[in-house]
């Protein structure tokens, strides 16, 4: 038997060294694509937030006050949504036909929520794969966030209140 010395090839060391060094860009990839994937779902939920928000917006500007009928809570493209949470959106009403349709993102939970007297309302959404609620109300500006369990059953809404008092810094929210 004669060994010809000009065969190329890779050797087992070399190998395992290569499946090393995958091994270790996998371990920190895999995490760091969990991250975005939960920042992405936060990202939906604020953007129906601020959808959400301006259909308010719109009813008040047409009726002068805030929808009586929209403190219902469910997720869009879910079964057996109320009525003014649909299986595609969420519909800011009034009496007297004043109506603002808004399009949910999938898997968004939303809450919307009047005081007593229709002045002032407070929209609170979270998306069931993210990790953070989120609020914004109408005689305040701006949105505000907190941790919350990633579980839809873990979704609170915050009530709304009348103009000069915070709701939603009064529930551990946070400016974001």
């Amino acid at each position: 038997m004669t060994i010809n010395k000009n065969e190329k090839g890779f050797t087992l060391i070399e190998l395992m060294i290569v499946v090393a060094i995958i091994g270790i860009l996998a371990a920190i990839a895999i995490p760091q694509f969990s991250n975005y994937r939960t920042k992405a779902f936060n990202s939906a939920a604020v953007s129906d937030l601020h959808t959400a928000r301006m259909a308010e917006e719109a009813v008040f500007a047409d009726a002068q006050k805030y929808g009586s009928s929209v403190a219902a809570t469910g997720t869009a493209g879910a079964a057996g949504a109320g009525t003014k949470l649909t299986a595609s959106g969420f519909i800011a009403t009034k009496a007297g036909g004043f109506e603002a349709p808004a399009t949910l993102s999938k898997n968004v939970i939303l809450r919307a929520d009047t005081d007593a007297t229709e002045a002032n309302a407070t929209v609170t959404v979270k998306h069931t794969s993210g990790d953070k609620l989120y609020a914004a109300e109408t005689d305040q500006s701006g949105i505000f966030q907190k941790a919350a369990a990633t579980t839809a059953a873990a979704f609170v809404a915050v009530s709304a209140t009348t103009s000069g008092s915070d709701a939603v810094t009064t529930d551990s929210y946070v400016a974001m």
